[in-house]
């Protein structure tokens, strides 16, 4: 059986103060991290790569496409899309023009 002395009594509350925001911090995180989760896929380079390399030839063989168009052509997920988007364009490989609401994407 536990009984508390009275140093041990004067630091409880002390603690306990330090460890509530933790614990409260910790519980957070973790509900967050599981609803965030939920339908979490795993892209991997190689699928972005891919993807890049389908863009790039649609825009080689069509010419400069919307993004809405371009879309439809390479027929991918958004996100996986985009990222093959931003992969050509960290090489230098894209130019964008604005078109009323959207962009109109060409090869450099």
């Amino acid at each position: 059986m536990f009984i508390p002395n009275a140093s041990a009594s004067a630091s409880q509350p002390e603690s306990l103060g330090l460890f509530l925001p933790t614990a409260i911090a910790y519980c957070w995180l973790k509900g967050f991290t599981r609803q965030g989760a939920k339908g979490v896929v795993t892209v991997s380079y190689d699928q972005i790569e891919e993807t890049a390399g389908a863009v790039w030839e649609a825009l080689s063989r069509d010419g400069p496409l919307t993004f809405a168009a371009l879309m439809e052509t390479v027929n991918v997920p958004q996100s996986l899309f985009f990222m093959a988007i931003g992969w050509l364009s960290r090489e230098e490989k894209l130019r964008f023009e604005s078109a009323g609401g959207d962009y109109i994407v060409r090869l450099t």
